[in-house]
């Protein structure tokens, strides 16, 4: 299971190619890029809807982008239980996703866009179902959809509190909080579960290797979205925020709609 079920080829397209495929159209000459590339309101079309969450306008914008990929990428194949899940979602994202953004973005006082963040945050959000069904299938305990919507709204609540300006928001950060203690009420016992579990695993030799995979895992589940969505309104970017509010969304809900209700067989 995790690493066992991917293919050399799989790892080498992941890991290589697609950073390869990013680096390169970083690369083209900047009026291509304008005019296939940049997602502009004034003049948009279907190609650079696309493209554009491809693109990067600075060497960090795309370092930045290409550590946090790998990153998440690490974590979803060590724990991912099922390929057929990751490839409907990863098809979604990569191929869907980016149209949804660029809609979105369009009625939002800015003048252009780009950046794969987006995509990169619906692979943080799906890395909660992978963590859901890691928990249900491997480690056989008894996780409901309700252990993926406690992870969401934490994630949610505090991505709203670092943006508290009206009431609207004040009165979204007081449901999300009465949400939340409902949601951890009701997995209590599974939490307990995941906690006994793993102090067995300390106990019994867990690796250096192991335990600070586990911790990485617990970063990007609770702090990973709303470290983005603080950085990205501290700079004034709204536009890489709402990016990553949506590609997490979409990350998180597609698995959940999608593959555990059997829509997509």
């Amino acid at each position: 299971m995790g690493c066992d079920l991917w293919s050399t080829y799989e790892k080498f397209f992941f890991f290589l190619v697609i950073p390869l495929i990013l680096a390169i159209i970083y690369l083209l000459p900047l009026d291509v890029k304008d005019a296939y590339f940049i997602l502009h309101k004034t003049n948009f079309s279907i190609l650079s809807m696309f493209l554009s969450n491809y693109t990067h306008s600075d060497f960090m914008h795309l370092a930045e982008n290409l550590i946090a990929y790998l990153l998440v990428m690490c974590l979803i194949i060590k724990f991912e239980t099922n390929k057929s899940n990751f490839y409907k979602t990863a098809g979604f994202l990569f191929l869907i996703l980016p149209f949804i953004i660029s809609i979105t973005l369009l009625f939002i006082p800015l003048q252009n866009a780009l950046g794969f963040s987006g995509i990169v945050v619906g692979l943080f959000g799906y890395f909660v179902y992978v963590t859901y069904r890691y928990i249900k299938d491997i480690w056989k305990l008894n996780a409901g959809i309700s252990f993926i919507y406690l992870i969401f709204c934490i994630n949610a609540f505090i991505g709203v509190r670092s943006w508290l300006v009206n009431d609207l928001t004040y009165l979204a950060l007081i449901l999300l909080i009465l949400v939340s203690l409902i949601l951890f009420y009701y997995n209590c016992f599974l939490i307990k579960d995941i906690i006994d579990l793993l102090k067995l695993k300390i106990q019994q030799g867990l690796s250096t290797c192991g335990l600070l995979t586990f911790i990485l895992a617990v970063v990007v589940l609770f702090c990973s979205l709303p470290l983005l969505i603080q950085v990205t309104f501290e700079n004034g970017n709204l536009t890489n925020a709402l990016a990553h509010y949506i590609g997490y969304i979409f990350g998180v809900f597609f698995p959940v709609v999608f593959l555990e209700t059997k829509i997509w067989k």
